[in-house]
């Protein structure tokens, strides 16, 4: 595999990796608009905010370790097409977007709109 794919796959997993365990390390304390799970629900109350944030990072690294894996699967296969990295990234985005959405979920089952905790 040429240099500069290698390089792309490890800019896309292995850093996502990275910047999830940072995150998962240290999430934001306060509800802020510069970082963390930033949506209109989860910034409602701090308690929202602080559930929102774990669940979310959690989904982050899991999103950025199965993009990892897809990667090493394919440079490990020899998969040369210079594609595979665009396919890597679109695995990414999706995985992403799905850790997005199951936040979300979580939210709507602990959590009225306005913030305030659902009674069991």
């Amino acid at each position: 595999m040429e240099t500069d794919l290698i390089a792309g796959h490890l800019s896309c997993g292995p850093l996502f990796v990275f910047f999830s365990f940072i995150y998962i390390i240290y999430q934001p304390k306060e509800v802020n608009g510069i970082y963390g799970y930033r949506t209109k629900r989860s910034m409602k109350n701090q308690d929202v905010w602080l559930i929102a944030n774990k669940r979310s990072a959690k989904y982050m690294f899991q999103a950025s370790v199965a993009t990892t894996i897809f990667q090493a699967l394919g440079i490990f296969l020899g998969n040369n097409d210079p594609t595979y990295l665009l396919y890597s990234f679109f695995f990414l985005i999706i995985a992403l977007g799905i850790s997005i959405w199951l936040t979300e979920v979580m939210l709507n089952q602990l959590f009225d709109k306005e913030g305030n905790r659902l009674k069991k």
